[in-house]
């Protein structure tokens, strides 16, 4: 089964496309039944079909499809048996013919609904002002020229609002030209009440006579007139607010600079902002969807959400002290002279954030955040906002790196679509104030959804939906239906079903994904896929190798395992834990699927549609997601964010980044045989210290990094100037060839992945040789220790990945059954 034509086709992919009708046997398997979805996919053509298309079920509202029986224009709907009447349809000619909903090729088709957006998306900035030494005149600089930048890539119509922070939140007024702002104490929680009272906003939000009348009001009548000081249309505001930004000057409250940590309001300026946005929008959040875009350069010191106290000896928290706080009750505070973290300034930040979460997906906001930072700013504590709003995330180590800066800019990136009028219009690639819910048919429930989602209460008024949620609960569940927001062509969520005893009629089952969501355009549209699922007895080993796609089956292992760390479902984060955990799936993965003789180590086998995963979970479990070592509480949080929000390919990228290799001693001696020209085209190698070599160039991608490595004799080479001779114009190719490689990667990929250019022995060579695997290491090259061991030993105490399989094959074949 080609499961990637599917992919492109449909943006799904299931860890199993065949499944026995039995619940027990299912069991036996091992990998979760799941599903990867994809619902802004764009890697093909997705038909648009007028709402009159639209043909519901009138028991469990799904929507009509090619896998539903229909007969003489009734129809069946296959995920609660009930009939319908399909109402007729006619040609231009006056002809009658089908629905095309009912079309082979349409089981994913995009419906307009006919209704429009009753305001504008909204954009609202939330900017850092303390900066510090050089970052005053370079990346403080650097960052308004940016947010002025970004101006111009919004829609004309967008809503803006600004709001500026330091030791206190100011927000500015963007319906006077006198520069006016409001300022709230940094240091205070306010309620929602507080802030309508001191902004004189008792009475604003959404009229509720403005929603009654039509559309064409828009903004005028929707917004009261106090709340246009605070939002207002981007081609209405966009001189005022440039002169807002160029004028904003560094907070500079005094402070000890060698023994102080600068107070910061970050907290409290996020609060602030969904408070505002809350009163100005009012109830009414079906109205828009939007982003708040945060922009951080430092840690939160002062107010609610702080994570740190002001005192430099103090440090930041790390992972051991967030484990501690999580397994532990809080002590009072000891006598003791050493620093220590506060763990109750952890738990409180969390509480904290959780709340300002529940007002961003009531508003159908994302919360995005850029940070400018070397040190951490406490993303840790702030995750949540973002991956429950399906927020982006890009963390720099300044905003006058290439990293933020080109990061910005794609995230406004723009999409060219045909419209009614076959007129080409350019729309932001991103759909907002997004939705998704599930159908299933009677052999299926599901269990929950992993990703950058809410769940939302389960809709009891259709009967049908109880019956589909199962009692199990992974990720988001106990619902059918989610908030997503913002939802983006790479956002992807992970889907859990549980199976039950299918009947002995049915030879398939189906689900149906339902994405409802607010086009760019303005229009509100539902997108519909339909997944066949194919039912085969439970003694049918062939049919159900065919249908088992080991690629999907390992992003949805690590999404669960990752969640389960994420929300404290394994009482203990250590690494030990969850690694022993996905051990023990490969072991209970490989007694069931591996052909062996009990005891005869050298008889185990597995096929090739199973032989790539026990390599995937190798690396899973080495990988930052799992392996928290050497990695910062935000870097650990930055890396799992994005891997929630990826789709398959990147998503295994992460787990086992790819490798390229350059070699000079072969470079162009491939010729093509039509035109007689040498090809030089690099060779993927294995991710395997045994690729190392002093003449070979090295490009190594993990989504997050692109990093050439050069062998000692290509490096000694550069260095000598080769490549600038004329007789060595080969070597100056050779040279150019992987950065033309890497520029290709880096041209499409968001957030922006740090470049990294080292030559063998060099200190950036760390990273690559942190993620090969450690085939010839010290500790296993007796030599090295009289200074004659290999160039390609690596300095690690990792178990290779022969001695982890040699062991995984040990226990499974010694095992009783």
């Amino acid at each position: 089964m080609d499961f990637e034509a599917r992919e492109d086709r449909d943006g799904v992919r299931l860890s199993w496309s065949a499944l026995p009708k039995s619940k027990i046997q299912h069991q036996r398997n091992v990998i979760p039944m799941g599903a990867l979805y994809t619902p802004l996919n764009n890697k093909s053509t997705v038909p648009v079909l007028d709402q009159n298309c639209i043909i519901n079920c009138r028991t469990c509202r799904s929507i009509l499809n090619p896998f539903a029986s229909y007969n003489n224009g009734l129809w069946t709907c296959q995920f609660c048996s009930t009939s319908n009447q399909a109402p007729p349809m006619y040609d231009e000619a006056g002809q009658p013919h089908l629905p095309p909903s009912l079309s082979p090729d349409l089981t994913t088709v995009e419906y307009q609904t006919g209704r429009k957006r009753l305001l504008p998306p909204v954009f609202f900035y939330v900017v850092d002002t303390i900066f510090e030494n050089d970052d005053i005149e370079s990346a403080f600089q650097q960052l308004k020229e940016s947010l002025i930048i970004s101006l111009s890539l919004l829609p004309e119509d967008a809503l803006v609002g600004f709001i500026s922070y330091g030791k206190h939140v100011k927000i500015h007024d963007l319906g006077s030209n006198d520069n006016i702002s409001y300022t709230f104490n940094g240091n205070k929680q306010y309620t929602l009440e507080q802030l309508q009272s001191s902004l004189g906003l008792i009475s604003s939000g959404l009229s509720i006579a403005g929603l009654k009348q039509s559309n064409e009001g828009g903004y005028d009548q929707l917004i009261g007139n106090v709340g246009k000081r605070f939002l207002q249309p981007v081609n209405i505001a966009e001189y005022q607010l440039t002169n807002i930004i160029e004028n904003l000057v560094v907070d500079s409250f005094p402070r000890s600079e060698y023994s102080e940590r600068p107070e910061r309001a970050t907290g409290a300026a996020i609060n602030i902002a969904a408070l505002l946005l809350k009163t100005v929008l009012g109830g009414q959040h079906q109205a828009t969807g939007g982003h708040l875009m945060v922009f951080i350069s430092g840690v939160c010191t002062y107010g609610p959400g702080k994570i740190v106290h002001k005192l430099l000896k103090e440090p930041l928290r790390s992972h051991h002290d967030i484990i501690k706080a999580q397994t532990t009750t809080i002590q009072a505070p000891t006598t003791s002279q050493v620093a220590k973290s506060d763990a109750a300034l952890f738990k409180q930040a969390k509480k904290f954030y959780q709340e300002i979460t529940k007002h961003f997906v009531t508003l159908g906001l994302s919360c995005d955040f850029f940070i400018g930072s070397y040190d951490q700013v406490g993303f840790y504590e702030m995750d949540e906002v973002c991956c429950k709003t399906g927020g982006s995330v890009v963390l720099s180590d300044s905003f006058s790196t290439a990293i933020f800066k080109q990061s910005f800019i794609k995230f406004f990136k723009k999409q060219e679509e045909e419209d009614d009028e076959n007129e080409h219009g350019e729309y932001l690639d991103m759909g907002f104030n997004a939705t998704l819910e599930v159908k299933t048919c009677t052999d299926l429930k599901v269990e929950g959804l992993v990703g950058n989602a809410t769940s939302l209460p389960l809709n009891k008024t259709v009967p049908a939906n109880e019956r589909m949620v199962s009692i199990n609960e992974v990720g988001e569940g106990k619902t059918n239906s989610w908030k997503l927001c913002n939802a983006n062509p790479q956002s992807t969520y992970a889907l859990f079903f549980e199976k039950l005893d299918s009947s002995h009629m049915n030879t398939s089952t189906s689900l149906q994904l339902l994405f409802h969501y607010e086009h760019p355009c303005g229009e509100m549209r539902l997108r519909v896929t339909t997944v066949p699922i194919s039912i085969i007895a439970d003694s049918d080993a062939v049919n159900l190798e065919a249908g088992f796609d080991q690629e999907a089956a390992t992003v949805l292992v690590a999404r669960d395992a990752i969640n389960k760390v994420k929300t404290g479902q394994i009482k203990s984060a250590k690494d030990s834990v969850i690694t022993k955990k996905l051990d023990q799936t490969l072991i209970d993965f490989c007694s069931r699927f591996a052909v062996y003789t009990a005891g005869a180590m050298e008889s185990f086998r597995l096929s090739s549609t199973f032989s790539l995963f026990p390599q995937f979970l190798y690396h899973l479990r080495r990988s930052p997601f799992i392996n928290v070592f050497n990695s910062s509480p935000d870097e650990t949080s930055f890396v799992r964010h994005i891997f929630m929000h990826e789709d398959t390919g990147n998503s295994l990228l992460m787990i086992q980044p790819t490798l390229l290799s350059y070699d000079i001693n072969t470079w162009g001696s491939v010729v093509d045989e039509t035109t007689g020209e040498a090809i030089n085209e690099p060779e993927p190698v294995l991710l395997d210290s045994m690729s190392l070599g002093p003449s070979k160039i090295l490009l190594l991608d993990t989504f997050f990094q692109i990093l050439i490595y050069h062998g000692s004799q290509v490096a000694e080479w550069r260095k000598a100037r080769y490549h600038e001779q004329e007789d060595y114009e080969y070597f100056k190719d050779f040279l150019e060839a992987p950065k033309k490689e890497a520029m290709v990667l880096l041209m499409d990929r968001f957030p922006l992945p740090r470049f990294i250019d080292c030559d063998e022995g060099g200190s950036q060579a760390r990273f690559l040789m942190a993620k090969l695997n450690p085939s010839t290491s010290y500790a296993m090259n007796v030599n090295h220790f009289y200074g004659t061991g290999s160039r390609n030993d690596v300095f690690t105490d990792d178990v290779n990945l022969q001695s982890y399989m040699d062991h995984i094959q040990r226990v499974v074949v010694t095992s009783k059954k």
